[in-house]
């Protein structure tokens, strides 16, 4: 490593991450004070849905999640008019907002925030990340736009960014933590051939862990909240897609499929249909975890400005990289855009539909060279469900702001 690429860490990335912080600070305090005049139910933004989810599963409210009018309902009772909200998560993600729902709203969407922050740190430290990268990319405008949002990239991230990097020294760590990302399945398409490829008992122990977390979720919410997926929150998101309502929903989105949307439904489902079979194809013959986190974003049709935090860790990995065999011209230029795009698309939304081809030229960058690396791993050696019924009064959480 050059003595400019040595100082580079300690002297110029600092300035660059907290420039590229900027907006997203902003955006922090523009909902600061949204929450100190009033406006606590739009402040919570998508954090009200989790500690929702969560607070209704633990009372025995299973149905409402599955019902527009009670869940809407429950929110105005507690914050009065909101934007439009949906559950729209499967019931394995009902899990990890369960214990939340003993919280009130704030105290659980922070903890919630705090704790995956925490685990994706200790991942990519347990991954040999040195302080400097792990601070850049928790601070990263994409980890701090999921953060206001109280969503769940960090953990999404800790689940496949930490998997990724763990496989060639812990394949059985890692692929558990993979298998868990489903979670949010539409991430992981890129993800089971390249397991299957470099690290296959990565992938047998990923296999097991969806598995098994799908089987907790069914002995622990019964069959309800996976009939209630089936039968409304799939077909309520896909309708998302196909129809663009609510604007809430679809107007956020940055995929492919968004990009290519004034072709009209098929032919947007047609061009996301060949990118996501060109991303699960090359995910088989790639090395890198650098590409398949690139992948993995552009094999998705339903992506957010938040969801780019495993594109961030993806940019971080590749100008750790760069600094010791030298960046290629514009390479530098298209590394800062990458990450700095998940603050700016909230102020400037008109360049959402910019971002697929911003991670294609990303991808093309990071393939440069070989896929950055081999990945391959050799083989190591070897309640009761809840109640659904929707009918009795939901009982009223602390700290609410309802009238009376």
């Amino acid at each position: 490593m050059s003595p400019k690429s040595q100082i580079f860490p300690s002297a110029w990335l600092p300035a660059l991450v907290a420039l590229c912080a900027v907006p997203s600070c902003l955006e922090a305090g523009a909902i600061a004070w949204g929450a100190a005049h009033g406006l606590t139910g739009k402040a919570l933004r998508d954090g009200l849905d989790f500690w929702g989810g969560g607070y209704l599963a633990l009372h025995g409210h299973l149905a409402a999640l599955f019902d527009v009018r009670a869940y809407q309902a429950f929110f105005a009772g507690l914050y009065g008019t909101l934007p439009y909200h949906l559950w729209s998560y499967p019931p394995t993600y009902l899990l990890v907002a369960l214990p939340f729902g003993w919280l009130p709203p704030w105290p659980a969407v922070f903890s919630f925030d705090l704790l995956s922050l925490l685990l994706l740190a200790w991942l990519l430290r347990l991954a040999g990340k040195r302080g400097w990268f792990i601070a850049a990319v928790l601070a990263s405008p994409a980890s701090l736009e999921s953060m206001m949002e109280h969503q769940n990239a960090a953990l999404l991230t800790a689940l496949i960014g930490g998997g990724l990097l763990l496989l060639p020294r812990r394949p059985r760590l890692g692929g558990v933590l993979i298998g868990l990302a489903s979670l949010k399945p539409q991430l992981g398409l890129a993800l089971p051939l390249f397991l299957l490829r470099r690290a296959p008992v990565a992938f047998v122990a990923a296999a097991v862990s969806a598995v098994l977390l799908a089987a907790l979720s069914w002995l622990v919410l019964g069959p309800a909240a996976w009939s209630g997926f089936w039968h409304f929150t799939r077909p309520s998101m896909s309708a998302v897609l196909l129809t663009g309502q609510p604007p809430a929903f679809a107007g956020g989105l940055i995929s492919v499929f968004a990009s290519f949307r004034f072709l009209g439904v098929p032919g947007a489902l047609l061009v996301q249909g060949i990118v996501s079979a060109a991303a699960i194809l090359l995910s088989w013959r790639t090395r890198s975890p650098i590409a398949v986190l690139l992948l993995t974003a552009l094999a998705s049709p339903y992506l957010h400005a938040y969801d780019l935090l495993g594109v961030t860790l993806a940019v971080a990995l590749l100008v750790e990289q760069r600094l010791a065999t030298g960046f290629a011209p514009f390479e530098a230029v298209l590394c800062f855009l990458a990450w700095f795009a998940p603050g700016l698309l909230p102020w400037a939304p008109q360049f959402a539909h910019v971002t697929p081809f911003l991670l294609a030229a990303l991808l093309a960058s990071a393939m440069r060279r070989g896929g950055l690396g081999v990945c391959d791993s050799s083989l190591a050696p070897p309640a009761s469900p809840a109640s659904s019924a929707g009918r009795l009064p939901i009982p009223v959480p602390p700290d609410s702001t309802a009238p009376g």
